[in-house]
């Protein structure tokens, strides 16, 4: 009897079991089914892209008041892509993933010629991600079209000697300013030397509290512009040294910079933003919830896609990965061994689930899927997820753009 009762409910478990595995299946195949009826190929030569898959983001570009690129940082590919898309899109403004101050940096070092290898030396790692060369072409591809560049993040944690340097030529009391002279002189021989010995760490996380205060009382006689400086300063220090919540204050203070540059399009019947691109990383740009592994955020990407729902017109959003390859992991050009390093698409974890779309790649082709059908499905109730970050990449996303195999981008 026992023995007849175990099997029972052996069967039974199978039977559990089973239910369990079919919807899941069905669902794979669903998804599965989805993907290789929206997916897409196209190709580069050189600067230049061309396939149907190509053919059909353009479509919609043209279409499109506000264009966003959520990308994987390090990936050379990615800026030429971006500059491919702008050659049509034609932006007026250009939104990227670096401070104010570095923003009005690469404006003035784009309109020279050649790289700034000079001001790169002086100030290791000064301009954020535009360090890397590939994205320095970008801007300077993007200023050429007379694109007005907008930076909206913190202050750089490597910019303490370029920043101090900067506001010593906005204050007009000259002890405030031999002051500040002094302290980038210190601040450039920290990052310097923090370059040689590879430490992952510059002088703006180092300072104390004090110098920072310091900062905010020696500019209170100053212009309005030397203050909002030091406050700026402050604000970003304050990030990076808090605890909890870092991630959230960040987004406002990203927010709010944003508004503050986007201010002067506001006219006395409404706002009326000229043609925007934006490219930060995938987390930042999905309207709706982000696709951050923790927590639950509103990003830019939501900010952007409730713009140009005041204004009537459309926001598109592209998220751009790669499958495998190498990406650059430190704009620290005397760390060699990490310069250029191997990932796959398992290094993007619950961040970014992409591998059923990533195994419809084989390449060399280029791929892009059109996630609005799947969006549809979703919603409808006909596909559900396992993963909450894929959902929330299919619901904020409407083109994802895989690249089969990547290089890292190169340091200046």
């Amino acid at each position: 009897m026992f023995r007849f009762l175990s099997l029972l409910l052996r069967l039974a478990t199978l039977g559990l079991a089973a239910l369990v595995i079919q919807p899941a299946a069905a669902q794979d195949s669903t998804l599965t089914r989805l993907i290789r009826r929206n997916q897409y190929a196209f190709a580069p030569s050189g600067t230049q892209f061309s396939g149907l898959g190509w053919e059909r983001l353009l479509t919609d570009v043209r279409k499109s008041h506000f264009v966003l690129v959520g990308e994987y940082h390090g990936l050379a590919q990615i800026p030429l892509f971006t500059a491919a898309v702008a050659q049509e899109f034609k932006p007026t403004v250009y939104v990227g993933e670096v401070d104010p101050y570095v923003a009005r940096k690469l404006t003035e070092l784009t309109a020279q010629p050649g790289e700034p290898t000079a001001y790169v030396r002086q100030y290791p790692g000064a301009l954020c991600f535009a360090t890397m060369a590939e994205e320095f072409e970008l801007i300077r591809s993007l200023r050429a079209q007379h694109t007005r560049i907008i930076g909206i993040d913190q202050v750089f944690a490597a910019t303490a000697a370029s920043f101090y340097t900067q506001l010593a030529g906005e204050v007009k009391h000259q002890a405030v300013r031999a002051y500040l002279t002094q302290q980038a002189a210190r601040y450039q021989i920290q990052d310097q030397l923090n370059k040689q010995q590879r430490n992952p760490y510059y002088a703006l996380l180092k300072q104390t509290p004090g110098s920072v205060d310091s900062l905010i009382a020696l500019t209170q006689a100053e212009s309005p512009t030397a203050r909002q400086m030091a406050q700026d300063y402050a604000a970003s220090y304050q990030i990076y040294i808090g605890k909890g919540g870092n991630h959230q204050r960040r987004l406002n203070l990203m927010k709010r910079n944003l508004l503050q540059a986007l201010q002067r399009y506001q006219t006395a019947t409404g706002l009326n933003i000229p043609p925007t691109l934006v490219k930060m990383g995938g987390v930042h740009l999905a309207r709706g919830l982000s696709p951050i592994r923790f927590g639950e955020y509103y990003d830019i990407g939501n900010l952007m896609q409730n713009l140009a729902d005041v204004q009537d017109k459309k926001s598109l959003h592209v998220l751009v990965l790669g499958k495998q390859g190498h990406k650059l992991a430190t704009l620290n050009p005397e760390n060699i061994e990490k310069l250029s390093i191997p990932y796959t698409e398992a290094d993007y974890d619950d961040e970014a689930p992409i591998k059923a779309f990533t195994d419809q790649v084989s390449g060399p082709a280029w791929a892009i899927f059109d996630l609005r059908p799947l969006r549809n499905a979703l919603t409808a109730g006909k596909l559900q997820l396992a993963k909450p970050a894929l959902e929330r990449i299919m619901l904020g996303y409407d083109y994802l753009v895989i690249i089969p195999e990547t290089t890292a981008s190169h340091p200046m």
